[in-house]
């Protein structure tokens, strides 16, 4: 996921003890406690082969993983990701990168479903899956981008008899600005403001995506970053923040 925005980047440096650093980072005290976001990461096949037990070790708590993408793409990364990351203790999210341009919903729902949904269950572990909404050419079969993503999310739901309300990755200033308040899903906002990943807030327009996990002031996930760097990564992944706690995360975000 690699959004162009225009706001400033924040830049993280994690070395071995990453609250202490990422805080310092962020021009806080290094003594300073964690206040209420949670921290974790995204990664892809960009990434590479991820040493989880060390990002874990790090300091985060959970992540999301490439699957696919349109009708044309696996992610050869992906199911060592899901696997290992849940096997260090972090909690684990699929997306799929969303090609409305080209598709209609029935085909991509599909497509990634055959491919991650054993992934994405009911074992404590499972965030709920995601929809990368990053391609702004059209809706194919659909009226508008809200309906293409509400009936994704009720595509994706029919699958599983186990409970899920999929989560929607977009620009706080593009893709969330392309759908309405009738939008049905978690709201996964992608803004580099400058904020601090713990305190900060990822919202500035468009609060459109309006499903709300208890709690919640219409957003529940926030990529904060493209540009963080993790013992177990290779190079650099996008941080991202969690509006709450691992408890609260547990009882309302993961799959049962």
């Amino acid at each position: 996921m690699k959004i162009a925005l225009t706001l400033a980047t924040v830049i993280l440096k994690t070395k071995k003890h990453f609250p202490a650093i990422a805080l310092a980072a962020l021009g806080l005290a290094a003594t300073s406690a964690r206040a209420n976001n949670l921290f974790g990461i995204d990664v892809s096949s960009f990434q590479g082969s991820v040493n989880w037990s060390s990002v874990h070790a790090n300091g985060a708590e959970f992540a999301f993983a490439k699957a696919t993408e349109g009708n044309y793409y696996h992610d050869a990364y992906f199911n060592g990701n899901m696997n290992n990351g849940k096997s260090a203790g972090l909690k684990m999210g699929a997306y799929h990168f969303c090609r409305p341009d080209l598709n209609c919903v029935s085909t991509e729902a599909n497509y990634f479903w055959s491919f991650a949904g054993g992934k994405i269950t009911a074992d404590g572990k499972s965030i709920f899956p995601v929809i990368d909404f990053e391609t702004y050419n059209g809706h194919s079969c659909q009226n508008s981008y809200t309906d293409w993503m509400n009936t994704w999310s009720s595509d994706v739901q029919a699958k599983t008899s186990n409970f899920m309300h999929p989560i929607l990755y977009s620009s706080a200033g593009a893709g969330m600005c392309d759908v309405t308040t009738a939008c049905t899903l978690e709201a996964w906002v992608a803004n580099y403001n400058g904020e601090n990943l713990y305190t900060g807030n990822p919202w500035s327009c468009c609060t459109s995506c309006n499903f709300k996990s208890p709690g919640t002031q219409y957003w529940v996930w926030w990529q904060v970053s493209s540009s963080g760097s993790i013992g177990g990564v290779s190079g650099n992944c996008d941080f991202d923040a969690y509006f709450s706690t691992v408890a609260h995360m547990s009882a309302n975000d993961l799959v049962r």
